[in-house]
């Protein structure tokens, strides 16, 4: 554990398995939750000065954690929560989660984010990811990022400088932490906003995507080629195929699920499975959208 800093709530073994969305039962040997900006920036120089990995861990709902124990610390933005607004925009720290901020909006009649009800994760993770679902991207409703730049300086980032496209952002190659997001929104009224919420979870739900741990889709799309992965795997019958406790989902093939108390590994060999059936068959090598946590920083797809 690193040495006591003022603002950082620090543990020892901390269980992850309610904070990844596949609800893979690893334990994190350093477990660091920051409960202010400052004490944030501390424990990043602190690790940065002694040439220490870390990772940051918000929802959970993109991350395959592969191995029991992980040996690196990890922070956790669980205590960045809070959700505010003005007039004219939504202000959401990174470690709020995507249906709370959605409901938040939907309590002040803010309109635009109702398609990301129901989908699991945080803000900060969207915001990294560029979460994208019902031909929505969340960077098309964000004006400004806060972060924590490679200088460890607090500042505010415009759309512009995030360089987003599809799932991707330039959060992926530098080393900004996402701090906080705002959004800017329509008003509108809640008697239409609620409606629209409504039809997304329930299309959610008949697509059984809360049946089983997942993190939603686990390989990317090619538009530029107008390659759907979820179809491209199906044409092939995969559905159904497992390995260990991990499936290719029943109900949509581009969700590898933990049907049976699947570990990383699992996962990870069903993911590679997958994608050498792909490639055999199609000639197409798919990408994965979920990021790959390993104490071996080589561990590839």
């Amino acid at each position: 554990m690193v040495k006591s800093l003022n603002g950082v709530l620090s543990r020892e073994n901390v269980s992850l398995k309610k904070l990844n969305t596949f609800r893979i039962n690893a334990k994190a040997s350093e477990f660091y939750v920051p409960e202010t900006i400052n004490g944030f920036i501390d424990l990043l120089k602190y690790l940065n000065d002694n040439n220490k990995r870390y990772i940051i861990l918000g929802g959970g709902s993109n991350i395959l954690f592969l191995d029991k124990v992980i040996e690196f610390p990890i922070i956790y933005t669980g205590f960045f929560s809070r959700v505010e607004h003005t007039s004219h925009n939504i202000l959401a720290y990174s470690g709020a989660s995507v249906i709370d901020v959605v409901k938040y909006a939907y309590k002040n009649s803010f309109t635009g984010l109702e398609f990301l009800y129901g989908l699991p994760g945080s803000i900060g993770g969207a915001a990294y990811m560029n979460a994208r679902c019902y031909e929505h991207s969340v960077s098309e409703f964000i004006d400004k990022v806060g972060i924590i730049d490679d200088n460890f300086d607090y500042m505010h980032i415009g759309i512009e400088d995030c360089q987003y496209a599809y799932k991707r952002s330039i959060f992926q190659d530098k080393k900004y932490i996402i701090l906080d997001v705002r959004f800017k929104l329509d008003k509108g009224s809640k008697k239409l906003i609620k409606p629209e919420m409504k039809k997304y979870f329930k299309d959610r739900k008949n697509k059984n995507q809360f049946k089983y741990p997942s993190a939603g889709s686990t390989f990317l799309n090619d538009y530029e080629t107008n390659m759907i992965a979820g179809k491209v795997i199906d044409s092939i019958n995969m559905r159904g195929v497992k390995v260990g406790g991990a499936m290719v989902s029943p109900y949509h093939a581009n969700f590898i699920v933990n049907y049976n108390n699947a570990t990383g590994r699992d996962i990870l060999n069903l993911m590679r499975k997958v994608r050498e059936e792909v490639y055999n068959q199609k000639g197409i090598t798919l990408n994965a959208e979920v990021r790959i946590i390993s104490n071996d920083e080589n561990e590839k797809l």
